[in-house]
This record gives C-alpha cells, sequence and structure tokens, in this order.
C-alpha cells in the first residue's frame, strides 16, 4: 500500500465535487420539462454550461494525473473557479426549482456517496497496514466514518424539514461537505502518521 500523493488527495477532493454538478445537471435536467418559454431556454443553457464545467474538471482531474505535483496547483484554482461557477448557478436554480426538495435529495446523495466511497477506500487501506499502525489508522477510520453519518443524519433530517428554504438546503450541503472534507484531511494526517512511525 502506497501513501496517497498530494495529487490523490486532490483527485478524491474533485471527484466529490464532479459527483455533485453531476447530480445538479441532473436534477435540473428532470426540471425541463416542467418549464416553458424563456425561463425553459435559460435551463437548457444552463445545463449545456453544467456539462461543459462537469468536462473541465474532468480535464483538469486528467492534467493533474499526468503533470502531477508541478501543476497541483494550477489545477486546484481552475477546479476552484469551475465549482465556484457551478455553485452560483446551482444556488439561483435551487431557488427556482420547483421541486427543491429533488434538487436537495440529488446533490445530498451524490455528496454521501463520494464520501462513503472515500470511508472504503480508508477501511482497505487499513486493514492493509502492519499491526503497529493498524490501531491509529483503524481510529482514523472511526472518525471518518463517525463524521459521515452524522453528516448524512443531518442532511436527512434537513432533507425532510418541511420548511427549509433553498438557502438552508444549501447551507447544509456546503456544512456537510466541509465537515467531511475535515475529516478526511484529519484521517490522511494520521495515515501519513502511521506510516512515518
Amino acid at each position: 500500500m502506497g501513501e496517497k500523493s498530494n495529487v490523490d488527495v486532490f483527485v478524491e477532493w474533485a471527484k466529490t465535487r464532479l459527483d455533485e454538478m453531476r447530480a445538479g445537471a441532473k436534477a435540473l435536467e428532470s426540471e425541463l420539462d416542467s418549464l416553458k418559454g424563456q425561463v425553459k431556454t435559460d435551463a437548457e443553457t444552463t445545463v449545456a454550461k453544467v456539462k461543459e464545467w462537469i468536462a473541465q474538471g474532468d480535464a483538469e482531474l486528467k492534467k493533474a494525473r499526468v503533470e502531477g505535483e508541478g501543476a497541483l496547483e494550477d489545477a486546484r484554482a481552475r477546479f476552484a473557479t469551475v465549482w465556484h461557477d457551478f455553485e452560483a448557478t446551482a444556488n439561483q436554480w435551487g431557488e427556482a426549482a420547483s421541486n427543491q426538495r429533488e434538487m436537495f435529495s440529488t446533490r445530498a446523495t451524490a455528496q454521501l456517496d463520494s464520501w462513503k466511497g472515500i470511508v472504503d477506500q480508508y477501511v482497505t487501506q487499513a486493514g492493509e497496514m502492519h499491526a503497529q499502525h493498524k490501531a491509529s489508522a483503524e481510529a482514523a477510520v472511526a472518525r471518518l466514518k463517525a463524521e459521515a453519518g452524522k453528516a448524512e443524519a443531518q442532511l436527512d433530517q434537513l432533507g425532510k424539514a418541511q420548511a427549509a428554504s433553498w438557502k438552508a438546503l444549501s447551507q447544509g450541503l456546503d456544512e456537510s461537505r466541509k465537515s467531511l472534507d475535515k475529516a478526511s484531511d484529519e484521517a490522511l494526517a494520521a495515515f501519513k502518521k502511521a506510516m512515518r512511525d
């Protein structure tokens, strides 16, 4: 088992965002049939733009893998711009969507599925570690799992709240994303420390 590189960490992080972007595009596409006139035209334009951003994000992942550490800072900056543009657009459409719950649920599910995949990777890595490092790696994985479970429960509760506005739903997605990013960073640090010890 090799230690995760900074490129690997970036790719994991970016994939979670791309999964959420794909889910957002899918949710918006599902709304198209219910829209009319200029609103429908604007929504179709937005879906096309989101698909362009997804393609840009995929290209950044490929480029980061090929060019490695040297190009990582630029790749992060370009991907952050793509993500920011998506978030701004997703929030505009989320507020206007006739089925905000569906848009929220689709994005929340994509976010949580991505994080479950990351947890599974860490579980596998913890199982492969030497016995002397296994306990600290398993503890890091347990914290990551707990954080993912807490985020899932919060998103589920928020999704069921009848009076939650799109702003509250969007804020919940953002908070769970930040929480899971932090837990993932802590798990990675624990794994790196265990590998050095």
